[in-house]
């Protein structure tokens, strides 16, 4: 099982089947999508209003699959959600 962790107590949680993604530090669940529903994921850097990168770094990622899951994240979790995506990828023959 893995789980990225964002800001607001969200996170993303994939089990080898589903892809979950909870709130309230995890006594939530959102939304849960089986892993064959997987479409494509972005993930664009958020900046200030004057177009700047935001210190620290942060960065907004759209999982898209039957659900679009949401999810704000730092450059560690920007790497785990790139590892997670790689995983369903690979579990959804991607």
């Amino acid at each position: 099982m893995s789980e990225v962790i964002g800001h607001n107590g969200e996170s993303i949680v994939f089990d080898g089947v589903t892809v979950t993604k909870f709130r309230h530090h995890g006594k939530d669940e959102a939304a849960r999508n089986p892993v064959s529903t997987f479409r494509e994921v972005s993930i664009k850097e958020k900046t200030s209003l004057f177009g700047k990168p935001k210190s620290p770094r942060q960065f907004d990622v759209l999982l898209i699959m039957s659900s679009i899951m949401s999810l704000t994240v730092d450059e560690g979790g920007k790497a785990d959600i790139e590892s997670l995506v790689a995983q369903i990828r690979a579990a959804a023959g991607r």
